[in-house]
């Protein structure tokens, strides 16, 4: 019996992650006073409303891994959710650059 693999799980499952570390980073930032939001979209929400936005969009990604859309094999959406992945990590990575500052201050 052959297991296939879901070509797109890993990804999605990433996005997951770095969109829900997102909303908490960014939350403890405009907590603090650290950070803006940069998103024009998002700048007028509330620190917690921000944070319930993104943990909700993270709940509909994670809906996603029990759709056929994980098993799509098209490398238009990998490339995609890795270009999408790689753009997050960067921001995170700035996120956690900006809050060490604020804690070693």
């Amino acid at each position: 019996m052959e297991m296939r693999k879901a070509p797109l799980k890993k990804h999605v499952w990433s996005l997951v992650i770095l969109n829900s570390l997102d909303g908490l980073l960014t939350y403890v930032g405009l907590s603090f006073g650290a950070i803006t939001e940069a998103n024009p979209l998002l700048a007028s929400f509330s620190p917690l409303t921000l944070l319930a936005t993104k943990l909700f969009l993270s709940l509909c990604l994670f809906a996603f891994l029990y759709t056929p859309f994980i098993w799509i094999q098209s490398r238009t959406w990998r490339y995609a959710l890795i270009g999408v992945n790689t753009i997050y990590t960067s921001i995170l990575l700035l996120h956690v650059f900006w809050l060490t500052f604020l804690f070693i201050r």
